[in-house]
């Protein structure tokens, strides 16, 4: 493919929307798109309306790496905000803006065109290269990430060795001179000023090989409504709630294990609510956390003492305690030693002409859902995306994004050949 038609493709993505559960579009799209190249495009009705995309090339065997992106992106928000159309495409110099530009259509448009290329190229494949598409990453919903799961619960991960999840990997360069949380690699200032030197632009990408877990929960309390002016014939579901809470933050407290790349695990309350009005005893309460997790400490431990918890407090309460398993996302440690990961960095350094830093994505990702069926699979993060996803004036810079192109396709070519 020459640079007008890859262009086009990416051009085409964005001006699909796919806020909020709309990934049909984008799905069928890239089914006639690669079956326009001789590739089979799979589209898989995850949800009414939502549909995943698998497609393959190579000779049907392993080993087998996966090329993953999610088609979704989050809302465009206040549209006057916008100084270039968010589903417009619009190229300014080098830097194509739109919703998703950057988080991450560019970076699935750069795995379909690195499948294309390298079956036009007509080397033999000793492998397979798996596209899997995802729907409901960027889900407002507790429990997202449905494409993710549906590819891990039918089989779509089984045999794979190694996968590349494309999301934005930049930061502009200057963030790593600032002692703020903009920093995720928690360089030091030694390590900053090394990549500062070594870097003639104004983006310092950085190649992941792990991430944080999450665990999401609600705790609910339920008790009996009375007037306020006679509380003894209700039972106040708030009470038992705060000694329950009370009682995980207690629990929270002794969890002190430290990952090396993670850091630690780090629970928040991010939501409580509570009673219906100011002259009545409240007939349930709840309250909802978000865990981030790491391996020394295990989510399914994690969660079962947790639910403890609220069978003790339950033997000491007349309210009826309850949790609420909402999400159950496993942390990704992969061997920054793997030869993908290994590929990945000599590549990168090349094409983007810096150094490359390993370390741990700040964020989840639907890998999560991959390593619950399949722990063995080697995954990075690494996609030509930056900081602006999620912003007004999301861009992409179209320079990079084709990097990426080149990246992807030497990579995959050397992991098969080795």
């Amino acid at each position: 493919m020459d640079r007008k038609d890859r262009i086009k493709l990416l051009s085409d993505l964005i001006k699909i929307n796919t806020v909020g559960g709309r990934e049909e579009g984008t799905a069928k799209y890239l089914s006639r798109f690669l079956e326009s190249y001789g590739i089979h495009g799979k589209t898989i009705e995850v949800e009414p309306g939502r549909f995943n995309l698998v497609a393959e090339i190579g000779d049907k065997t392993s080993p087998v790496i996966v090329f993953e992106g999610h088609q979704d992106v989050v809302d465009i928000g206040e549209r006057s905000k916008w100084l270039h159309n968010p589903l417009g495409a619009e190229i300014v110099g080098d830097r194509m803006y739109g919703r998703g530009t950057s988080d991450m259509k560019s970076g699935l448009a750069a795995e379909i065109i690195t499948m294309i290329e390298l079956k036009q190229s007509g080397k033999p494949i000793n492998g397979t290269v798996r596209l899997l598409a995802t729907v409901g990453e960027e889900s407002s919903t507790v429990n997202h990430m449905q494409g993710a799961q549906y590819f891990a619960k039918h089989g779509y991960l089984d045999d794979v060795s190694a996968a590349i999840v494309a999301e934005p990997s930049s930061e502009p360069l200057d963030w790593l001179t600032q002692d703020t949380p903009l920093n995720p690699f928690k360089f030091s200032k030694a390590q900053i000023r090394e990549l500062v030197k070594e870097n003639n632009s104004t983006e310092q990408y950085l190649l992941s090989f792990a991430h944080k877990g999450s665990i999401t929960y609600e705790t609910l309390a339920k008790g009996k409504t009375a007037h306020s002016s006679s509380p003894q014939l209700g039972i106040n579901a708030i009470a038992p709630l705060i000694k329950a809470y009370d009682n995980e933050i207690k629990y929270f407290r002794t969890l002190h294990e430290k990952n090396a790349i993670l850091g630690k695990t780090i629970p928040v309350v991010t939501k409580i609510n509570g009673g219906d009005q100011l002259n009545s005893v409240p007939a349930s309460a709840s309250v909802y956390a978000k865990i981030r997790t790491i391996p020394e400490e295990p989510n399914d431990a994690i969660i079962d003492h947790l639910k403890r918890i609220i069978s003790k407090n339950n033997q000491e309460s007349e309210a009826d305690l309850s949790f609420k398993l909402l999400g159950n996302k496993y942390p990704v440690v992969s061997d920054p030693n793997n030869k993908l990961i290994q590929l990945l960095r000599k590549h990168g350094e090349q094409q983007l002409q810096q150094k490359l830093p390993l370390g741990g994505y700040p964020g989840g990702t639907d890998a999560a859902e991959f390593v619950k069926v399949n722990p063995t699979i080697t995954v990075a993060v690494f996609g030509p995306g930056n900081m602006t996803a999620h912003q007004v004036d999301e861009f992409v810079e179209l320079e990079n994004f084709e990097r990426f192109i080149e990246i992807y396709k030497q990579t995959v070519n050397d992991y098969f050949d080795a």
